[in-house]
């Protein structure tokens, strides 16, 4: 091959390797660098459950008597509260019962469920010293004359009471005649009363109510 012949060639193949590139794709240096996209989660997961943060009705109390309307005015009872706290020593299931249900029929006047439940475990209510049979009638009556009969009903059942036989008894001082017994129905009867009672030997004469260990309601009853 000639001079000029070889020198052509090795121009021709120095052009081409010059020109050759990397067959990957180039980069600007300058360029800020790619974020990877957030990951999606899979829309076919689950989501948590929502729970429902309302509390549960606070005035809702298991085995409580509802309470009547707070106005009602039909008997000396009827603007007190059927809601009554358990006494200590708590008395048994049955008597327990009792007392309240006691405590709601009066608050909600209604003589004709008195009168029921005086012979709900057994018959033979006392509640008066004479011949009466029907105490509904009587403590009507009582009522009508201006005597706060189940008022007091109410609220001697919302004191302690004391056991004397088969019998539990409401107020406690008609069976102990304690002092602080004395006390505690003080607002039952005016204190000038009550102090008659205690110096005039007779003992506690106001409103008691008795129920028997088997939830019988055998009395109801004031005076001698």
């Amino acid at each position: 091959m000639n001079r000029s012949a070889l020198l052509s060639a090795c121009l021709a193949v120095s052009v081409l390797a010059c020109s050759e590139r990397p067959s990957g794709a180039t980069v600007d240096a300058g360029a800020p660098p790619v974020q990877a996209a957030p990951e999606v989660p899979d829309s076919g997961a689950p989501e948590p459950e929502a729970v429902d943060a309302g509390l549960e009705d606070a005035g809702a109390q298991a085995g409580a008597p509802a309470s009547p309307d707070a106005g009602s005015a039909a008997c000396s009872a009827g603007t007190l509260s059927a809601k009554t706290l358990i006494p200590i020593p708590p008395p048994p299931p049955l008597v327990e019962g009792m007392r309240r249900r006691i405590i709601a029929a009066a608050v909600a006047c209604d003589y004709a469920a008195l009168a029921k439940l005086a012979d709900a475990n057994g018959k033979g209510l006392r509640f008066s010293f004479g011949d009466g049979k029907d105490p509904a009638a009587a403590w009507r009556k009582a009522e009508q004359e201006g005597e706060p009969v189940l008022a007091r009903m109410v609220q001697v059942l919302n004191l302690s009471p004391a056991k004397q036989g088969d019998l539990y008894f409401w107020p406690a001082v008609h069976v102990t005649g304690a002092e602080k017994d004395w006390q505690a129905v003080v607002g039952v009867y005016p204190e000038k009363q009550l102090r008659a009672m205690k110096e005039g030997g007779t003992g506690y004469l106001g409103l008691r109510v008795g129920i028997s260990a088997k939830g019988d309601w055998q009395l109801a009853v004031s005076g001698d």
